[in-house]
């Protein structure tokens, strides 16, 4: 890792600068939301960034060997980003993040870590997997059968023989339900009890899909992800958005969105709230600062599942947390109409608000980051966004380590 980096800041250091470039990525599919987040904060001055494809990492890597125009292959396995390199030694692979595999689960069929085994050998229990090959998360899934036979001898004949593979293989498997995600798609279209899928995705689903339980693979089972990007070209905006994506900035996004960062030191428990606007530097704003902010206290009512809960939040405003990080004017309220603030939770869950609908000079709405309820500290000194007269409290984000402003 810290010769890959090396090189990266050698070949940055002893290139001239360039006329304007244009980047083009390709990722894997379960990179969607992450890479679209990192090219969106990826200072990119006066490059021009193309709109990212996604899609099964070895359908995408197929496109590149017949022709496509890319800069740089984001794979969910190392394999593709490897096979890229054959035969060209300028290309740099790199490891880059690492993903785990859950079990995506109908609570009515009672799967738990420690019968996980039984339950997918159950004749009833249908399970759904992506396609080995094409997509790496089929093949992981045939890691986890494989490890499967070591605890029980012939499981992995029953496994692969009984394993539907549903998605992932591009135009042989199209999406189930038209509009919907390919994993929602498999339980919305009941063809399957079980998914065998990635962790950093499983949110998403069950917030879509009701009646699903996300479900770790047991120790024996497990199997860890790991992500590989190749650099296919020597283009300065290729290695200093590999470089970003290494970075202190780049890799608490993949953190953000479920990913487990190869380049990251966790920070210590008071951290601070990582804030950024487009085409600017992020700003960490330090838990220390965060604290000497005036707050606020209110009383806000949200519907739930039990009825109406009305609870008391303090912390401070949004707009006072912005306006302190240095990311915008408070004298430049013309600059606020315009922009959008979208806050990030640890689990990747996001909400968006307009900045008008902060600003003083406008709506003025108090909105805050809470990092109290009803008088008692949070947990782990975490923020909640708290936005009034949200009657289902949809935009409630949780444990909130990131604010962007675009």
């Amino acid at each position: 890792m810290r010769y890959c980096l090396a090189l990266i800041s050698f070949f940055l250091a002893v290139v001239p600068p360039a006329a304007a470039e244009t980047l083009r990525v390709m990722g894997a599919g379960s990179l969607t939301v992450a890479f679209t987040d990192l090219l969106r904060s990826f200072p990119a001055g006066a490059d021009t960034v193309v709109t990212p494809e996604f899609g099964p990492s070895g359908l995408m890597r197929q496109k590149i060997e017949a022709g496509a125009e890319v800069d740089l292959l984001a794979s969910a396995d190392m394999e593709q980003a490897r096979r890229l390199a054959v035969g060209h030694p300028e290309r740099m692979v790199i490891h880059f993040t690492r993903n785990r595999l859950c079990a995506l689960a109908r609570t009515s069929i009672g799967l738990t870590s420690a019968n996980m085994l039984d339950r997918l050998l159950d004749p009833a229990v249908r399970i759904a997997t992506s396609t080995p090959g094409a997509d790496p998360s089929g093949d992981y899934a045939w890691a986890v059968f494989a490890r499967a036979d070591a605890v029980r001898a012939g499981a992995r004949a029953t496994l692969e023989a009984k394993a539907q593979q549903l998605v992932g293989g591009g135009a042989a498997t199209p999406l189930l339900v038209p509009g919907k995600g390919a994993i929602e798609g498999i339980f919305l279209a009941d063809r399957a009890d079980v998914a065998l899928t990635y962790c950093s995705g499983a949110p998403a689903v069950t917030r879509e899909v009701s009646g699903l339980e996300t479900v770790p693979l047991p120790p024996e089972l497990t199997v860890g992800p790991a992500y590989g990007m190749v650099l296919l070209n020597a283009k300065p905006v290729t290695s200093r958005f590999a470089a970003f994506v290494m970075s202190e900035a780049g890799q608490p996004v993949l953190k953000a969105h479920g990913f487990d960062p190869v380049a990251f030191v966790e920070p210590a428990p008071q951290r601070g709230l990582l804030v950024q606007r487009t085409g600017q530097s992020s700003r960490m704003l330090a838990a220390e600062r965060l604290a000497e902010l005036k707050t606020v206290t209110q009383r806000v009512t949200f519907a739930g599942g039990q009825g109406e809960q009305q609870n008391e939040w303090t912390g401070p405003l949004l707009w006072d947390v912005l306006a302190t990080s240095g990311i915008i004017d408070p004298g430049k309220p013309r600059e606020h109409v315009p922009l959008a603030v979208r806050i990030t939770g640890a689990d990747g869950y996001a909400a968006v608000v307009a900045l008008a609908e902060i600003a003083p000079q406008f709506a003025g709405r108090q909105v805050q980051l809470a990092n109290q309820m009803n008088g008692a500290p949070l947990p782990h000194q975490a923020l909640r966004l708290i936005v009034p007269g949200d009657r289902l409290a949809g935009r409630s984000v949780r444990d909130v380590v990131r604010i962007d402003v675009e």
